[in-house]
């Protein structure tokens, strides 16, 4: 019998998930003249739901595996947003 994930875990990854929708203004801050760095900003938001999915469909498994996507989400979240800043 599959075990499933808990509402709360599904909730966390979902708030984890969020500043997706904050990509127009990721790209705002992007300088216009590096490609480089806007197609990292492109990746992002495919990266965070690839990783939220898999977090979500591990926990009944394996916790620690979905624990540790939800810190690396957090983790390149965090970076993404000093990016910018740190191209200029």
């Amino acid at each position: 019998m599959q075990k499933k994930t808990p509402v709360w875990m599904t909730i966390l990854i979902i708030l984890v998930l969020l500043p997706i929708f904050s990509l127009p203004a990721l790209l705002d801050t992007v300088p216009a003249d590096d490609d480089s760095l806007r197609t990292v900003v492109w990746c992002y938001p495919f990266y965070l739901l690839l990783s939220g999915y898999l977090a979500w469909f591990a926990y009944p498994q394996r916790p620690t595996i979905s624990w540790i996507l939800i810190a690396l989400m957090v983790l390149s979240t965090i970076a993404i947003w000093m990016l910018p800043a740190a191209a200029l």
